[in-house]
């Protein structure tokens, strides 16, 4: 089994899962960020090796601070995702083993799988639009824009995506 942690939520692989923090490893900070200006990804890149799936998880947490960019969400989240398979593309031919080795398998995967776990107010504010509230808007809005990769693309919270997904999401601070 393996953990991964992002802000106050362990993420548990099971066993045969592969899975990295992908917007900390040294190849996404060290040489793609920089690649054609600055880069950002998504957290998260997990696949079971037995399974056709390649998973894409971004995480976002907007119970404490709410969100200050004006840039829409879904159209952030699609960005990222799109800069984290051109990262894994690249990554493919880097000289460092362990991420050419982990790069290789998941591009050899059939299918894109795009998640969002979403934590957000639960009443809207200025830094929280009502807009931002309902699930089944943002999920379609996402979909929208993830369809050549994903049209399944998820978004949740953690007990929404608990119960859906084939990994466990767990609250470790509130």
């Amino acid at each position: 089994m393996t953990t991964l942690s992002e802000g106050t939520f362990d993420y548990e692989f099971p066993a045969g899962w592969q899975a990295i923090k992908w917007d900390d490893s040294e190849f996404h900070q060290r040489l793609f960020q920089s690649f054609g200006g600055s880069s950002k990804a998504a957290e998260f890149v997990a696949f079971n090796e037995s399974e056709a799936e390649l998973w894409l998880i971004e995480c976002k947490d907007y119970r404490p601070s709410g969100r200050s960019k004006i840039i829409p969400l879904c159209d952030e989240i699609a960005e990222k995702f799109k800069a984290t398979l051109a990262g894994l593309v690249c990554a493919r031919n880097t000289d460092k083993d362990e991420i050419r080795s982990f790069a290789r398998s998941a591009l050899k995967k059939t299918a894109i799988r795009c998640v969002v776990h979403w934590e957000h107010p639960l009443k809207p504010h200025r830094l929280w639009s009502k807009e931002n509230m309902s699930r089944a808007d943002m999920r379609d809005k996402l979909r929208q824009r993830l369809k050549v990769a994903d049209p399944r693309a998820e978004l949740g919270n953690h007990q929404q995506l608990g119960t859906i997904m084939p990994w466990k999401i767990a609250q470790v601070a509130p």
